[in-house]
């Protein structure tokens, strides 16, 4: 038996019910028998004593519990010595699996091809291939095994055309978990209909991809700060307001089970290599119409000057700003931005859980917010995810952009870890919470310490 971290024990386990966590408060994770199976050490918040549970792999390989302590404990140390010994059962029952009799269908082996080479996508010849994502691998494969799939195109998509949408998806099914919400079944649209202790609000993820219009290119990869700003100011808004666009005209607010519920839509920016590293604020320009840029003044410090954007025009195509203002947007509560739902996350992640190999190295290098209130410029930093001083989470580097029109206005309370803006409806500027030191954008250098010897 190995004790082991929340991180790592979470890497296994995504099946926590949310009434759980406030019931009982977790303590210790262990796994024994090279992750046969996992156990829990559990405070009870009513009673104040300490239990435990057994975990075991079902027959779609979806950790479960299979054995809960008899009795409780005054104290963790007696409760893990009592796990200990009921270990021991488990070590030579000659099983692998242990079906709970409710199991469905087979485990979703998301990276086993189910098309021909030809019509792999480049991403996931990568992610499958590649020594360097080995923890992106082992990190996806344990999600999957959760993850309901609504409508049963998932692992063909997300091995061919809809790799990227479809990552999206699993990097929000993966963040919503964590923060704590319950999962209702049963409609395909909106994405993720969640409830957070009987309030409902609804979730559909957006992406913003490569055109497929030859008569209207994508712009090319910008080299200096002037060409990244020209895009961010009207070609990026553009690119933003096509699928925001095209999810108002879904009208999902008119659904049975969506009517009178708040409506969030979650963007991601695919669109460019590298382009999430520079898109934030364009999506912010486009949503409430107003722009910030910083200036010098006469003594050559940092100014913050902002002004209203009526429209963003290029290469010929003129589009309104101010999304949150458009006929219908009142129903949209919110918009949801993350520029990391990318492999190389999850190799993070992965890598934090102690599911890739010791001989990767990885440096992640760039932008997080400044928490000092008199600074408008970012601080930058560097570091190795293996130094023990590095913390990442699922839910850094999402924004959620409040909707001042919002019939129907999604608490922030019910998104805890991630951070909110809004304008202040007196002053025309932006308000919110801000996380520290979150990451606004990075890059990853990933290396192998072995030599490739073919």
């Amino acid at each position: 038996m190995r004790q082991i971290s929340r991180v790592q024990f979470n890497a296994y386990c995504y099946a926590r019910q949310p009434l759980i966590r406030v019931m009982a408060q977790e303590v210790a994770w262990f796994e024994a028998f090279e992750k046969k199976i996992l156990g829990l050490i559990t405070f009870d918040k009513t009673d104040g004593d300490f239990g435990f549970l057994i975990l075991g792999r079902d027959s779609r390989k979806m950790f479960r519990c299979i054995e809960v302590s008899g009795e409780f404990y005054q104290t963790p140390d007696q409760a893990i010595q009592a796990m200990a010994e009921a270990f021991k059962k488990y070590e030579h029952d000659g099983q692998a699996l242990y079906p709970q009799g409710d199991e469905k269908v087979a485990p979703y082996e998301i990276l086993v091809p189910v098309v021909p080479d030809n019509e792999l996508h480049p991403y996931f010849k990568v992610l499958i291939s590649e020594p360097r994502y080995e923890a992106a691998r082992n990190l996806i494969r344990e999600i999957v095994y959760t993850y309901k799939d609504p409508d049963g195109h998932y692992i063909k998509e997300f091995q061919t055309h809809g790799f990227e949408a479809r990552l999206w998806e699993l990097y929000l099914y993966v963040y919503l978990y964590e923060e704590g919400f319950e999962f209702v079944r049963g409609n395909p649209a909106p994405d993720f209909h969640l409830s957070w202790f009987g309030d409902e609000c609804l979730v559909e993820a957006v992406t913003v991809n490569p055109s497929k219009d030859k008569n209207r290119p994508d712009a090319d990869e910008p080299e200096t700060h002037e060409e990244v700003m020209a895009l961010a100011d009207d070609y990026l808004p553009i690119k933003f307001g096509s699928p925001l666009f095209s999810k108002l005209k879904k009208k999902y607010w008119e659904k049975p089970h969506v009517v009178g519920k708040p409506l969030v839509l979650a963007v991601h920016d695919y669109h460019m290599p590298g382009s999430m590293m520079w898109s934030r604020t364009a999506l912010s320009e486009f949503l409430y119409g107003i722009r910030t840029r910083l200036e010098l003044d006469g003594e050559g410090k940092d100014i913050a000057k902002t002004e209203v954007v009526e429209s963003h025009s290029w290469n010929g195509k003129t589009i309104p700003s101010n999304f949150f203002n458009y006929p219908d947007a009142e129903n949209i509560s919110a918009v949801l931005f993350s520029n990391a739902a990318t492999i190389t996350k999850f190799n993070r992640m992965g890598k934090l859980a102690g599911l890739g190999s010791d001989d990767v190295l990885m440096i992640r290098r760039g932008f997080k917010y400044n928490p000092d209130p008199e600074a408008l410029r970012p601080l930058e930093f560097a570091i190795d995810v293996d130094d023990p001083r590095y913390e990442e989470s699922w839910a850094d580097s999402i924004v959620m952009y409040h909707n001042p029109n919002a019939l129907h206005p999604v608490d922030p309370d019910w998104f805890p870890s991630i951070t909110h803006l809004w304008i202040d409806s007196k002053t025309g500027e932006f308000r919110g919470i801000q996380q520290p030191y979150d990451v606004l954008s990075s890059v990853t250098v990933v290396v192998s310490a072995v030599e490739n010897l073919d």
